[in-house]
Parts: structure tokens; sequence; C-alpha cells
């Protein structure tokens, strides 16, 4: 779970989305130490995995189903990290709680609003906070034992150690006729080599590549004069790249034979291998970093958790 996850799960909007509900033992699905959580809880938590654009009348019972396993696991493990927490001795004051109830305030213009809010998805004032206060403790176990930052010398060693995973291969743009080999006529083969040497007499006589490509090629490119852009090493058919790595800039291949017929290339223009400098690479790369070592460090905390936790599910028992 990287810390994207970690927050979309956690953070104090889905926390007030899943309040929990007035009756809890009533249509309890699982059990985390002395915490129930109902089916109320899940069904709510499951509206929110939802994509917005999907309409909920057209989900699957199957694709229910998976959605009610990844909902209750994240609810699930919710419970476990708060206990957690507590057992770490990790607290919110009354002060942190103001504070942060002050942001919501803010955010949705006064409080009256907030509750307006609250009121639409069935939930008291006093669940607000509960949900808040909870979240913020979360954010106290993050903060203090997830968190990670990277200095410059630790991100300089890492580059200077993996440098070879910061390089650009060489790109090639080329321009592209394909002739078809038709799999279903016997003599298809024969008709695509004709128009392979049909062009290649109309180029070698200077009439234009792009035109060319758009009267004669097969392959989509053809709209666009046979014109694919830049191209990675190792993305073409090996027969095609081989013979494109041979050719200088502007000059066009002979026909290359495939399984699928004849391809004429046109190399435009080569740029070397690149490796990027630490400069060009850093911000991209405290990012990456971070987001690996905060997921190991949630996933021990987890698992830690888990062990010191009684869970119980009653839901695929059902």
């Amino acid at each position: 779970m990287n810390m994207k996850n970690f927050f979309k799960i956690f953070a104090p909007i889905i926390v007030v989305s899943i309040i929990f509900a007035q009756n809890q033992n009533k249509n309890v699905v699982a059990k985390v130490n002395d915490y129930n959580i109902t089916k109320k809880e899940l069904d709510i938590q499951v509206q929110l995995l939802i994509p917005r654009n999907f309409i909920h009348s057209n989900v699957s019972d199957e694709k229910r189903k998976e959605l009610e396993k990844e909902a209750l696991k994240d609810l699930i493990n919710k419970r476990v990290l708060l206990d957690y927490a507590k057992k770490r001795g990790y607290k919110v004051s009354k002060k942190e709680l103001k504070k942060a109830e002050k942001r919501f305030i803010k955010a949705y213009g006064n409080k009256e609003n907030l509750k307006r809010r609250l009121k639409i998805s069935n939930m008291s004032y006093e669940e607000f906070l509960k949900g808040l206060k909870e979240d913020l403790l979360i954010r106290k176990l993050y903060d203090k034992e997830v968190k990670k930052e990277f200095s410059e010398k630790e991100l300089k060693e890492y580059y200077e150690k993996n440098r070879y995973k910061f390089k650009m291969p060489p790109k090639l743009k080329l321009k592209l006729i394909y002739l078809r080999n038709d799999p279903t006529d016997p003599k298809g083969r024969q008709k695509a080599l004709k128009r392979a040497k049909e062009v290649m007499e109309k180029l070698k006589k200077g009439e234009d590549f792009s035109e060319l490509a758009r009267k004669y090629s097969n392959d989509m490119t053809r709209i666009k004069g046979g014109d694919m852009g830049f191209i990675h090493q190792g993305m073409l058919e090996e027969p095609i790249e081989k013979e494109a790595i041979k050719l200088k800039e502007g000059e066009i291949s002979e026909p290359i034979e495939t399984t699928k017929g004849f391809y004429i290339i046109k190399l435009e223009k080569k740029t070397p291998e690149k490796l990027f400098t630490f400069e060009e690479i850093k911000e991209k790369l405290k990012r990456e970093l971070k987001a690996k070592e905060e997921k190991k460090r949630m996933e021990e905390i987890l698992k830690r958790a888990k062990k010191e936790s009684k869970i119980e599910n009653y839901f695929n028992n059902r």
C-alpha cells in the first residue's frame, strides 16, 4: 500500500464517509479486537471504491463482491492501525482536534455548511469529530513511524550506484510504408512483394516518401504520411529494427520481409543514448524512493499490528 493509497483510505474526508453505525452490534461483518465493523460501514466504503463515472446500478454481482473484499480489507487495516497507534501511546489532544475541525469548517465556508454536508451522509457532528480524531491519530503514526525523507547525500549515493537505471535508450524517428501479405491469399506474398518493388522504384526516382505512404501503406500511419514519431529501440520487430539501426539520417531501407509482409522505412533522425543527470532526475527519484520506503514500512507495521490483534471475519463465511 503506497502512501497515495494510504491517504486515499485514511484521509479525513473518507474517514468522515465511513463513520460508524449507531447500532454496531447489528449486522456485524468483522471484528477487530473489541471493535465491530458493521455492514453499514462496509456498504459506505464500497460506494467510495466505485469509480465516480461508473453507474452504481451497472456494478455486477461479481464486481460488487470484489469491491466488498477490498473495502473490508481497508476497514480492518484501519482498525488494526488505530489499536496499534493507541498501544504505542499516540494521542490526539483537544487542541489538535480543534485545529483540524477549524480547517474543515473553513473549507466548507462555515459550520452550518459542514453540518449540512454531514447530514447528507447521514451522520452527526459528533460522529464526524470521532472520525476526524481517528484520522489524526493514524497521521501521527505515519509521521513517526512511516514517513521518510531522503537527504541530498542519500539521493546522490543511490544515483551513483544505479546510474544504469537513469539512461534513456537511443531513439529513432522513422517513417514507414507497410505492404501487407494477405494470409488468406495464396499469392499474398507475391502481390505484397510486387507492390514493395513498385514503391522502391518510385522512391529511387525521387518521389516523396510521405505521399507514397499515404497511397500504398497498409499501416494506420499512412494518414500521417507514414510518420511513426520517435521509437525506442526494442519497440520494433527485430528484422525492422536491425535495418533501422544501420541507416543514416535521411536514408531509406530496401524492403524488409516479415511474416506480415514487407516494410520500407526511412530514418528521419537518430538520438543517442542519454544519461539523465542527477539534477534532472532528483525530484522524481526522491518521490520514487520515498514511496517505496514508506510502502515497505507500512507493510511491516501492518504485519506487526495484525499479529497483536484478534481479527474475526464473518463476511467471507456468508
